[in-house]
């Protein structure tokens, strides 16, 4: 299942986070931040420390970012990718063209291009990509539920075969009521069938 949170989007049982990260001309990225402050990191997810000032991370100003990408911090082995495509950022909403690419976020004094992801119409696009890469580790995550309660399921099943034998159900009974044979259903359960005490013969 995926969810949004305050930072982007996560799934559970795979231990995804996807967001939008800013990008930056010289190669570092940024996301999160205060007012007009974008925090800076380097492409593995590191936090960049301010140059000053040890307790505060380095921040540049929206009006330094040169496009987005979509990163995702991938647990239990703390893997932090920077996913593509790339969008640059345009100056003029005339070039937007977020099909090509171009998405415009604002003059350069706006802080639009530190909450591009808030854009109704741009999650989407963005939310298709982190999609696409969670995918395999998604139909794992389903294959995995589904073993487990199908093994429920059948464990119930041999409980339910085991009660109709001590009972003295016949094979062919068990076989219809499953969608099988009576042979099919013998050779299935024959092993809970030997458990049964005092089973009757079959008809």
């Amino acid at each position: 299942m995926m969810k949004g949170s305050a930072m982007g989007w996560f799934t559970e049982g795979t231990e995804h986070e996807g967001y939008v990260v800013c990008v930056f001309a010289d190669g570092l990225y940024g996301s999160g931040g205060r007012w007009m402050e974008i925090d800076v990191m380097t492409p593995d997810g590191r936090p960049v420390e301010h140059e000053t000032d040890p307790d505060r991370r380095a921040w540049r100003s929206p009006s330094q970012v040169v496009g987005w990408r979509v990163a995702c911090s991938c647990d239990p082995f703390r893997e932090h990718v920077i996913l593509d495509p790339f969008w640059i950022r345009v100056w003029d909403l005339a070039d937007e063209d977020v099909a090509a690419g171009r998405i415009y976020a604002g003059p350069p004094a706006s802080a639009d291009a530190a909450d591009i992801s808030d854009r109704e119409d741009l999650e989407p696009v963005f939310l298709d990509v982190w999609r696409r890469h969670v995918a395999p580790d998604l139909s794992l995550h389903t294959i995995g539920t589904l073993s487990r309660s199908l093994k429920e399921l059948e464990a119930q099943l041999d409980d339910a075969v085991a009660a109709a034998r001590r009972a003295g159900v016949s094979w062919d009974k068990i076989g219809r009521a499953f969608g099988i044979s009576r042979q099919g259903a013998q050779k299935r359960w024959e092993t809970v069938s030997a458990a049964v005490v005092g089973r009757t013969e079959d008809n």
